[in-house]
């Protein structure tokens, strides 16, 4: 469906953290530094728990040593740990700017936005040219809707390090969330210049141009896009909606919504997708099935209310279908214009 699948990158990855204050390195502290992640995390949080562990190591030390053991547990994806080890680390010392970034990105993660903005500004306070964090800080005002102070900190990175791919994409993401295509669309293509395997600018690239209407476009972003990555939900559904919009290849589209659905099958747009492949294929009772699931997943939706009213009249239930129609306009007074300009009237 329209517009939805413009997609900010959710973090950063962590680097390793800093080295502790020693001339040379045992081989607890060389297992739980890991440079270049070459050991399994496992290794690294063993050597970490010992150096906690031994009694021997100062404060700032044994800071370094929590905030490494926390990389690790994030990486075997055990984020609660993970964050009590950065925490540990931040008590032991509250300058450790890695510490704070790292346990932002988990709060971020994990959905928990105020705390990593919290973190972030932290981490930009002690460290100011500390890109990641200003990036993560603008995925996670983008994430509560905040576009306007995420293109804040988008910019802030990108004046630190233009070529910031990432950074690209996440402004250009927000753009979008703003209606601005044309901005969306040069930040996208600048990502793409910068990173062309990666497959998410050139799906955000594709849902703007679907905004815009340009959907032959779209339809190529969202090829290449999948050519890239074959399990990009996004992508699937953004060429099934540009295709179904543009009433030709119907049969493709819907393979392809079949495909974002079996990729992704709590998709609520790409269920609404899909239904309205089957609006204009003429099968409503499979478009009301996919219109009923996706309102489990998302109540309050225009075009799921729309569509639905739309196939319950096509098939002679008019009471039903108006009232789904009127609750549609409720939410959303231009519905039935919208969905004139998409074929069906």
């Amino acid at each position: 469906m329209r517009g939805q699948g413009i997609a900010f990158v959710c973090s950063v990855l962590l680097m390793a953290v800093a080295s502790p204050a020693h001339a040379q390195l045992s081989k607890e502290w060389t297992s739980c530094l890991n440079k270049g992640g070459k050991l399994s995390p496992d290794l690294a949080i063993s050597g970490c728990t010992a150096i906690i562990q031994s009694g021997k190591e100062s404060e700032k030390n044994l800071a370094v040593a929590f905030d490494n053991r926390g990389l690790a547990y994030r990486r075997k994806e055990q984020y609660g740990r993970a964050i009590e080890d950065y925490s540990q680390a931040i008590r032991l010392d509250p300058g450790a700017a890695g510490a704070f970034y790292g346990r932002g990105t988990l709060y971020l993660e994990t959905g928990q936005y105020e705390r990593a903005i919290a973190d972030f500004n932290e981490t930009i306070r002690l460290d100011p040219q500390y890109t990641s964090a200003f990036n993560n800080r603008g995925n996670a005002f983008a994430l509560q809707g905040q576009y306007d102070r995420a293109i804040d900190d988008y910019n802030a990175v990108i004046r630190l390090h233009p070529s910031h791919a990432n950074a690209l994409n996440g402004r250009g993401s927000a753009y979008s969330r703003k209606g601005k295509y044309d901005w969306a669309i040069e930040d996208f293509t600048q990502a793409i210049a910068l990173s062309p395997t990666d497959a998410l600018p050139l799906s955000n690239r594709g849902n703007a141009s679907s905004m815009k209407g340009d959907y032959l476009r779209a339809i190529d972003d969202f090829n290449r896009a999948i050519r890239l990555d074959p399990n990009n939900a996004d992508a699937f559904n953004g060429r099934c909606w540009a295709r179904a919009v543009l009433g030709r290849d119907l049969r493709e589209a819907l393979k392809d919504c079949n495909e974002a659905v079996r990729l992704d099958p709590e998709y609520a747009n790409a269920l609404d997708s899909r239904a309205f492949v089957y609006l204009k294929l003429g099968q409503f009772d499979a478009a009301i099935a996919d219109y009923d699931a996706r309102s489990t997943l998302e109540p309050q939706s225009a075009q799921s209310l729309y569509g639905r009213g739309y196939a319950k009249q096509k098939k002679g239930n008019g009471g039903d279908g108006a009232a789904d129609i009127d609750a549609a306009r409720a939410l959303q007074p231009d519905i039935a214009e919208e969905y004139a300009r998409y074929g069906l009237k």
